[in-house]
């Protein structure tokens, strides 16, 4: 038994696992793809035209349906008084002489069997009708149709009526028709009117439509140019403003405002890099001038040009290269902790004993300088170094710490010691390396604000400008591009200082001392 055909045409059935598209899927695909590819104005014009003409043909075509309905209802009131003004008087009577039939007409007699006994038209032709016999007449009733004509060129209207003799008997029919070829004219007059004043109300629509989108569009054009110059690189452009109640205001002002965070991330971006590459060739420099002594020192040690009394002081020099080389290593450390936000250990930290531990390593630092801790709250003493407090020429001769635990010796707030012990560090070596030996030092604690610290350090030496009060928190900032690094720090104190406090969730400023100095106000929140 050999199995059936694929089809009888021998073309092979469809396989529905053919990965092979179908031609009709592939022809509304591209059709698809080409209307998306049309500029918006194009399709919104086309969308609104299209809608335009549906409504136009609907609103034709119920205007033209009811203009043919109100004729037709006009044609078969004039049927129905020719057939009720049809005097019967019989089979055989001359109906054209009565004046009480419309002057346009048709009328077809016949016997009650069906055969055509008279007929008279005013028209060429006859209106196409089945049988007149009584039977079929009856069934179909007096209710107006509408038949072709015999030629087929035109339409009738008919009623059929029963015809009655002057004994009251029904003798025959009678159909009586007005040709339609008036209201066929007068309904494709109007609708040639309607399709003209329709034609010119969506060539103006579309012309109206196209210049609107257009003009509505424009503001996005001047988007996407202004895009185009972006792109380009010129992140100064904005794009025009706009109501912005507007979608294309709205998407304007949030172009804008996207554009400028686009700035300023760039604008950061590059001040960044600008930073870092100032901050390697700064740390490349610094750390070349300890290692070029050591490597200067060594060398001349080997070639033995050193005499050997003076080994002790090149010795000496060397180990002080590398203090300098050691310290600026652990401060780029400590920025690169800062830069990579390394975890806080945060705890209550007292602030006036903190104040009075820097106060002692002050004095440490210059016994002959004479550092007063001011913390809210408790009373400040004053001394100096050779009052009773450092008589004797101890290590806490010249501080003068406040000791009455009042409240205030209960200042606290809540930070990593480690991190604020660096920032408070800084300063006061900061105010002791660059101010004169024996000058006053302040450290001051106050809470005018329940919620924050302020520490200040405060000097009374030759102070700094105020347009160098913000570049001296620069990494390797130097006010005096002659002086020396030996004869300061690593240029890092400062900005490592602003960095921890900002790490800790506050600030350090520059402000100028009362009576001549520099004051460093450090903010901290306390919880």
């Amino acid at each position: 038994m050999t199995e059936p055909r694929a089809g009888a045409t021998g073309e092979p059935a469809s396989d529905p696992t053919d990965p092979r598209p179908r031609a009709d899927t592939t022809s509304r695909a591209g059709a698809t793809s080409a209307w998306r590819r049309e500029p918006l104005r194009v399709r919104l014009v086309v969308l609104f035209v299209a809608l335009l003409l549906i409504a136009i043909g609907a609103l034709s075509t119920l205007a033209l349906t009811m203009l043919r309905s109100t004729l037709l209802t006009a044609v078969d009131e004039q049927l129905d008084k020719a057939a009720q003004s049809l005097v019967w008087e019989s089979i055989n009577a001359q109906t054209a002489n009565n004046p009480l039939i419309p002057a346009e007409y048709a009328v077809i007699i016949a016997d009650v069997d069906g055969n055509v006994v008279h007929r008279y038209s005013t028209a060429a032709t006859y209106p196409r009708l089945g049988s007149l016999d009584l039977d079929a007449v009856v069934a179909r009733g007096s209710d107006p149709f509408t038949v072709r004509s015999q030629d087929g060129t035109g339409t009738w209207r008919v009623t059929v009526r029963t015809a009655e003799g002057q004994s009251g008997t029904v003798e025959g029919t009678a159909a009586i028709a007005l040709p339609l070829d008036t209201v066929n004219a007068t309904v494709r007059w109007m609708g040639g009117a309607l399709m003209a004043v329709g034609g010119g109300v969506l060539l103006a629509a579309a012309a109206l439509t196209y210049g609107v989108v257009r003009q509505s569009l424009r503001p996005l054009r001047r988007i996407e140019t202004t895009a185009a110059q972006i792109a380009d690189g010129d992140l100064s452009q904005r794009v025009e403003e706009l109501p912005p109640s507007t979608e294309v205001g709205s998407l304007a002002r949030s172009l804008n405002t996207m554009l400028a965070d686009l700035e300023a991330a760039f604008e950061a971006r590059r001040a960044g890099e600008e930073r870092l590459q100032r901050f390697v060739g700064d740390a490349s420099h610094e750390l070349r001038t300890p290692l070029a002594a050591i490597r200067g020192y060594t060398e001349l040690y080997r070639l033995g040009g050193v005499p050997t009394e003076n080994v002790p002081e090149v010795l000496g020099r060397i180990e002080e290269s590398a203090g300098r080389m050691s310290a600026l290593v652990a401060d780029l450390l400590a920025l690169t902790r800062l830069d990579q936000s390394a975890p806080l250990a945060p705890e209550a930290v007292a602030v006036g004993a903190l104040l009075d531990s820097l106060a002692l390593d002050a004095r440490a630092l210059d016994p002959a300088r004479e550092v007063t801790v001011d913390v809210t709250g408790r009373p400040t003493t004053s001394g100096a170094p050779d009052d009773e407090t450092g008589r004797d020429g101890g290590p806490d001769a010249g501080v003068v710490p406040s000791t009455d635990a009042g409240p205030g010796a209960e200042l606290a707030l809540r930070a990593d010691p480690g991190v604020l012990r660096q920032i408070l560090t800084n300063l006061v070596g900061n105010a002791v390396a660059y101010t004169p030996s024996g000058s006053p030092i302040e450290l001051v604690a106050t809470t005018e604000d329940p919620d924050v610290v302020v520490i200040d350090v405060r000097d009374h030496g030759p102070g700094i400008p105020a347009d160098d009060r913000e570049r001296v928190f620069e990494r390797f900032a130097r006010l005096d591009a002659g002086r020396s690094r030996d004869e300061g720090g690593s240029g890092l104190g400062l900005a490592i200082a602003r960095d921890a406090a900002r790490v800790l969730g506050g600030d350090v400023v520059c402000v100028e001392t009362p009576g001549g100095g520099a004051t460093m106000r450090v903010t901290l929140p306390r919880a």
